[in-house]
């Protein structure tokens, strides 16, 4: 795998806060060198091996050095060209680059790169690296819709979904206009609980819906969909404290999803020179998941030493208070 675009730290970063030591070597396990065709000879490693360390395998039997082939190199030369279909693999070691670490799993390593993340941006409230942040909020009957990540650097859309009960069928009757314009895509049309199929039950033009078949007489019409909401008209912005203040209250039991951009900077180095603090919060997590990765208790008490805790670190618990934005949740 390879790091998000979000993880806050490199996986560098996080080897050298680790002290994981730059490694001489690496090795290679099972190198695909290719496929024998019964005349070509020569073939080619991806890097050059240690001298005295490769393994040569032709159909999985091992080759032997000057009797079955001789190596230039990263190049192989058969003495007789490996037959037509057989595979030829290769394990060795070759001379690590100097910002090449020792094999530490570096999958689970960036896993808890991502992780550490996380916890650091939902512990103080914050988007580190900039993205663009989808939300559902169920409004509480106040003017104030709290979002859950700052600094906000702008909003995208805002849109309510409603759920919307028509008439009842008459067995006449096809078009039924809905109260609000619907978002593109969004309608969904029920009759008695079923779902209609759009083109084949019925189409939308507008706000108006038309069956293809009049719905029977006492049958139930219903409808949902999203309406966006306009900004300035409907509601207003406080970017820097997170807040959309909405010109009417925000309805209790209605859903609403809100598209926005969050974060501090839009890349990795920029974040990193802007909030410093968070990056040493980061690699503290990391530190303390990559020392007790796989345990799942907070507290254990262990004979002769005491209570030994695998919470937070203090330091990165206090460093994620301090980033907290101003302006909270008041």
């Amino acid at each position: 795998m390879a790091l998000s675009a979000t993880a806050l730290v490199t996986l560098i970063q996080a080897k050298n806060y680790l002290r994981l030591d730059a490694a001489n070597s690496l090795i290679v396990w099972a190198e695909s060198v290719g496929e024998g065709d019964g005349s070509d000879k020569t073939f080619s490693l991806d890097n050059t091996p240690i001298d005295g360390s490769l393994r040569l395998y032709v159909n999985n039997v091992l080759q032997v050095e000057t009797t079955d082939y001789t190596i230039s190199d990263a190049n192989i030369t058969f003495v007789t060209a490996p037959g037509s279909g057989l595979q030829i693999t290769a394990s060795y070691e070759y001379t690590a680059s100097s910002d090449t670490f020792e094999e530490y799993a570096d999958d689970e390593l960036e896993d808890l790169i991502e992780a550490a993340t996380k916890i650091a941006e939902d512990a103080s409230d914050r988007a580190f690296i900039q993205r663009t942040i989808t939300e559902s909020h169920e409004g509480d009957g106040d003017a104030v819709l709290y979002l859950f990540k700052r600094p906000v650097d702008s909003i995208a859309s805002v849109v309510r979904q409603v759920s919307e009960t028509g008439s009842d069928g008459d067995g006449t009757t096809v078009a039924w206009t809905l109260a609000e314009a619907p978002a593109a895509g969004t309608v969904k049309v029920y009759i008695d609980g079923v779902v209609q199929t759009l083109t084949t039950d019925y189409t939308i033009s507008g706000s108006v819906v038309t069956f293809v078949t009049a719905p029977a007489a006492d049958e139930k019409i219903a409808f949902t969909y999203d309406h966006t909401i306009i900004r300035v008209n409907e509601y207003t912005e406080q970017l820097k404290k997170g807040r959309i203040i909405g010109a009417a209250k925000w309805a209790k039991n209605v859903i609403y999803e809100i598209v926005y951009i969050a974060g501090e900077a839009a890349t990795r180095a920029a974040t990193q020179t802007l909030v410093p603090d968070a990056v040493t919060a980061v690699l503290l997590i990391v530190a303390d998941l990559y020392e007790h990765r796989g345990d799942t208790v907070d507290v254990e008490t262990i004979t002769g030493i005491g209570e030994t805790s695998y919470k937070l670190p203090s330091r990165a618990a206090n460093l994620l208070f301090a980033l907290k934005p101003l302006g909270g949740f008041v």
